[in-house]
């Protein structure tokens, strides 16, 4: 999220210097001194799902992103179920923040719904995505995918064109990969992305 920030989720539980344990269900922020073969900072909880609703393995966070006014963008292994708002793994949902950290806080609201466009195949979770300057979504999936004009492998990137998000997504596929992993000598599934423009 900066040069210095960096926000990822864990796949099982586990204990981070200076925090007590953290789920697959958080978001921890690691503060970087310094980058590199020198890796060194702090650890803290950004987003504790607990707090939110979110406590299952199922719910697990395998993607995310944040937003420039501050708000999280996540998608979950399995659906996702807090309250009165539901999502299902391919889609991505927004949280609203009105407090981060230990005490969080706020709302889910829909961002992306892929079964709105054809991510509805209950193989085709998004475990990686990013969203780039021009509102243009970079996708993968947790198996092979098969959309409108385009399929593909759990290692490659695919591009979406919104014409409208939210609990009605509407937009377009780019008819070629993004990035095509088998090319690139890649064999797992992608998980995580971030693409800068």
């Amino acid at each position: 999220i900066s040069d210095s920030e960096i926000l990822f989720s864990l796949d099982d539980g586990s204990n981070l210097p200076g925090l007590n344990t953290v789920s697959d269900n958080d978001v921890v922020k690691f503060t970087a001194t310094s980058l590199g073969e020198n890796t060194a900072g702090t650890f803290s909880l950004l987003f504790d799902g607990s707090d939110v609703g979110i406590n299952w393995s199922g719910e697990a966070i395998d993607s995310l992103t944040g937003l420039p006014n501050g708000n999280l963008l996540i998608s979950t292994r399995g659906n996702l179920n807090t309250g009165s708002y539901r999502a299902r793994d391919e889609d991505i949902s927004q949280f609203e923040s009105t407090s981060l950290g230990e005490n969080t806080a706020g709302t889910f609201a829909p961002y992306f719904d892929g079964s709105d466009v054809g991510l509805g195949n209950f193989l085709e979770d998004v475990d990686a995505f990013s969203i780039g300057s021009n509102g243009q979504f970079f996708l993968s999936t947790n198996r092979n995918f098969n959309v409108s004009g385009l399929s593909g492998g759990d290692e490659d990137v695919f591009t979406f064109t919104p014409s409208s998000t939210g609990a009605t997504t509407v937009g377009t596929y780019d008819s070629t990969l993004f990035f095509d992993g088998s090319q690139g000598n890649v064999s797992g599934d992608l998980n995580g992305l971030d693409v800068t423009f």
